[in-house]
C-alpha cells in the first residue's frame, strides 16, 4: 500500500467546472437582484398611480355632490333686522332765575365839619374864633399892657361903652363874644381892621 499514489482531486474537471458556475451565479445574483427590486418598486409605484386616480376622481364627483346639495348663496335667505333710529331727547335745562343785583349802595357824604364863615357872620362862634387867633393868637385871657384886653383886644373904652364891666381879658369867652356882637352892631368889623381886611370881612 506504500508504493501506491492517493487519488489527486485538484486536477478534477469536474470540480473546477462547479466552482465556476458558482462563482457566475453569484455575480449575477449581484448585478439582477438590485435590477429586480428597482423593477418591482417602479411597478408597484405604478399600480399604486393607475389606482389612486379612479379613487381621487371619485372623490372630486363626491365632493361635487355635496356642493351642489349644499344651498348656493343666492337661496340663503338672511333675515332683515330693522334697527329702530335711536331717539335722543334732550331735556331743557330748568329756567334759572337770577335775582337782579342790589342796587348801589350810596353812602352818604360823611358830614365835613363846620367850616370858619369867610363872611365875617358875627352871628357864627367861629368866626370870633378866628378873629381871636389873629388878634391875640387865641388867648382869651391876655394883658400885654398895650391897652388892649382880652382874646379880641378891646379898648377899656370900648369894653364899657358896650356894657362891660371890670376888665375885658377877666371875662369868659362867652361874655367877650357877647361884647363883641354889641360892638360889631356899632360899627361893623371895622373896629378890628387890621385882621377883618386880611379876611376880606366887610
Amino acid at each position: 500500500m506504500s508504493g501506491s499514489n492517493p487519488p489527486s482531486t485538484s486536477g478534477s474537471p469536474c470540480i473546477a467546472r462547479r466552482a465556476i458556475t458558482t462563482s457566475a451565479a453569484v455575480a449575477v445574483l449581484a448585478v439582477a437582484l438590485p435590477v429586480v427590486l428597482v423593477a418591482a418598486i417602479a411597478a408597484f409605484a405604478s399600480n399604486a398611480t393607475a389606482a389612486s386616480a379612479p379613487e381621487q376622481a371619485a372623490r372630486a364627483e363626491l365632493v361635487v355632490a355635496r356642493s351642489a346639495s349644499l344651498a348656493t348663496p343666492a337661496d340663503i335667505q338672511v333675515p332683515t333686522v330693522s334697527v329702530a333710529p335711536t331717539t335722543t331727547t334732550t331735556a331743557a335745562a330748568p329756567a334759572t332765575t337770577v335775582a337782579p343785583p342790589p342796587p348801589p349802595t350810596t353812602a352818604s357824604p360823611a358830614p365835613q365839619p363846620a367850616e370858619r364863615s369867610t363872611a365875617g357872620d358875627p352871628n357864627d362862634p367861629a368866626s370870633w374864633e378866628r378873629l381871636a387867633q389873629c388878634e391875640s393868637g387865641g388867648n382869651w385871657a391876655t394883658n400885654t399892657g398895650n391897652g388892649y384886653y382880652g382874646g379880641i383886644q378891646f379898648s377899656l373904652a370900648s369894653w364899657r361903652n358896650v356894657g362891660g364891666t371890670g376888665y375885658p381879658h377877666e371875662a369868659s369867652k362867652e361874655t367877650q363874644i357877647e361884647m363883641g356882637k354889641r360892638l360889631y352892631a356899632q360899627g361893623g368889623w371895622g373896629h378890628w381892621p387890621g385882621c377883618t381886611r386880611s379876611f376880606g370881612w366887610t
